[in-house]
């Protein structure tokens, strides 16, 4: 156990060298709590939707995702960016019937950085096509508002 935790720190260490600057937040939305790697170009999170809980219908579920941005931090106005990606997603399901769910996403963004494109402020919507367990369009989509602060790495 030991050596996959070095490994691990050994592998997030040298992520900022791979891809470039390293950006760690939170965001809050549908799925409701989801932490962000974000080692740039790429945006990978896994959170914890509490539908169930706290509106006492729907289900609670694991969530994680990987996208890359097409077009990220595009200068539309002063300090308003614009981002877009393609990405996939994985939703863990619990309850009395565990179950999965696996599908495509398209996240569209805007963004403001403050202090030297340290700390980003965003907001976020994600176009959802489910491959399982039954192919179409997820009509409710996935968004969110969220910050990140760029790591010294």
């Amino acid at each position: 156990m030991k050596k996959i935790v070095i490994i691990a720190v050994l592998i997030l260490m040298c992520v900022p060298s791979l891809f470039g600057a390293l950006r760690l937040g939170v965001e809050i939305g549908n799925p409701s709590v989801v932490l962000i790697v974000r080692p740039e170009p790429f945006d990978i999170k896994i959170g914890w939707n509490f539908e169930q809980s706290f509106v006492g219908h729907g289900r609670n579920f694991l969530h994680v995702s990987a996208d890359y941005r097409i077009v990220d931090a595009y200068r539309l106005i002063d300090f308003l960016h614009f981002f877009l990606g393609l990405g996939a997603y994985a939703q863990v399901y619990t309850g009395d019937e565990t179950t999965f769910g696996i599908g495509g996403r398209v996240p569209v963004g805007l963004n403001v950085f403050l202090v030297n494109k340290t700390i980003e402020f965003f907001i976020e919507y994600a176009f959802n096509i489910t491959f399982i367990p039954a192919f179409g369009l997820d009509t409710q989509g996935q968004g969110y508002v969220g910050i990140t602060i760029k790591t010294p790495w």
